[in-house]
């Protein structure tokens, strides 16, 4: 038998006249490891900054919802919509989940997959929801437009560097291009009546349209002055907006004379 698995008393003689009885308590003996306040057990959210709650993209675009989460046991991930189990065939073109990256994936969204997308996450400790509201818009097919004042007129001096900007809004997305109106012979009009132009800047397949929204002139020189056009145009029409550079010396500052 254990000699500390109970109190032990003992007699200790402090004078003649004085007893006093002493208790021995054991030493308490540690948690097991499950209790170690160290470990996750129920699930909790890995990311919940990045988890917005409602979600709103064009129609054809694509959709990810991630509920990333930890616990001991690895949780289990479910994902319903409106409250239901989602079956891949219940939509056209199905989904994908990506278990390993806690992910439910919709490709080429249409307005009927608007709605509440739940994930729930669980082990044998908890239980985790939380709900995604889904909202496609409809496209609305028209003409580039450019923001109003865009792109501005500007001065500079020889030498420095000038910067135009267009910024553009389409749907479908509309092609750029930067162009300066130039003379010929003398003539800024061709036989066919329309201007002459010199191409600057298009986009191409691996020019993103932040890039393509604006036009960099460095080291400017009187013959880079003249007018710049932001022409853009998608499948339903065009839309272009002009802006003068002009360039001039440098301008010498006035000095100051002082008088004592």
């Amino acid at each position: 038998m254990d000699t500390m698995s109970s109190p032990r008393c003992f007699l200790l003689l402090l004078s003649w006249n004085l007893v006093v009885l002493l208790v021995l308590v054991p030493p308490a003996q540690s948690r097991p490891a499950a209790e170690d306040t160290d470990t996750v057990l129920s699930p909790r959210w890995t990311v919940p900054h990045k988890m917005n709650k409602v979600v709103a993209v064009p129609a054809s675009k694509t959709v990810k919802f991630r509920c990333q989460a930890t616990g001991n046991p690895t949780p289990s991930l479910h994902w319903y919509k409106n409250g239901k189990e989602f079956k891949k065939d219940q939509r056209i073109g199905g989904f994908k989940i990506r278990d390993h990256m806690w992910t439910f994936i919709i490709e080429s969204v249409v307005p009927s997959d608007k709605g509440n997308y739940t994930c729930v996450v669980e082990n044998e400790y908890g239980r985790l929801t939380h709900t995604y509201l889904l909202d496609v818009v409809e496209r609305s097919p028209h003409r580039p437009i450019i923001q109003a004042g865009l792109p501005a007129n500007q001065t500079a001096v020889i030498g420095s560097d000038v910067e135009f900007v267009c910024r553009v809004y389409g749907d479908p997305q509309p092609h750029i291009q930067w162009l300066k109106l130039i003379s010929v012979n003398g003539s800024r009009v061709g036989p066919d009546g329309l201007p002459y132009v010199r191409v600057l800047k298009t986009s191409t397949l691996n020019t993103t349209e932040n890039k393509m929204m604006v036009l960099t002139l460095t080291n400017v020189t009187l013959d880079d002055a003249g007018e710049y056009v932001c022409l853009t145009g998608n499948a339903v029409g065009f839309t272009h907006r002009s802006a003068w550079l002009t360039v001039v010396h440098e301008t010498k500052k006035p000095t100051c004379v002082c008088v004592s």
